[in-house]
């Protein structure tokens, strides 16, 4: 018996999980990748673009196309960093800029109601184990980048 991909039934969950998302962010003129960002940018403050792209698994040019319109639109700035927080030489800082935290502020409530309607589709006991079965899973790919590449 011919076994299911694995990227396409998970491609296919989190597109469902990506409409609800962009629906209820789309009143806030954001998509789920790009209030991931601003959120992730709030929460740790001035981060290098490179550190950024790999803890939210994303690769630099991927990374640098959903910076570009947050950027142009004054949410997100580059900033100088210290040299130790910076991967290579062209690499750089990125942090929210004030209109950015508002912009991240306003949005939560949209971005909660996203969730809640996730969380009752799935219910708190799948909700759970799938949370619990994706972050064993990227712990174990984490574990093995290497050897994959």
């Amino acid at each position: 018996m011919e076994s299911q991909c694995s990227c396409s039934t998970l491609r296919q969950l989190t597109r469902k999980m990506t409409n609800i998302y962009d629906h209820y962010l789309a009143a806030d003129e954001l998509t789920i990748s790009q209030y991931s960002l601003l959120a992730r940018i709030g929460k740790y403050g001035p981060i290098g673009v490179i550190p950024l792209a790999h803890s939210m698994g994303m690769d630099r040019s991927t990374m640098s196309r959903t910076l570009k319109p947050l950027i142009s639109a004054g949410w997100i700035q580059t900033v100088d960093l210290p040299l130790e927080m910076l991967t290579d030489k062209r690499s750089f800082g990125v942090s929210l800029t004030s209109d950015g935290q508002l912009k991240w502020k306003q949005s939560k409530p949209n971005w909660r109601k996203a969730q809640d309607v996730i969380n009752t589709i799935l219910g708190d006991q799948t909700h759970h184990a799938l949370m619990s079965l994706v972050d064993d899973a990227n712990a174990k790919f984490e574990q093995n980048e290497n050897a994959i590449l």
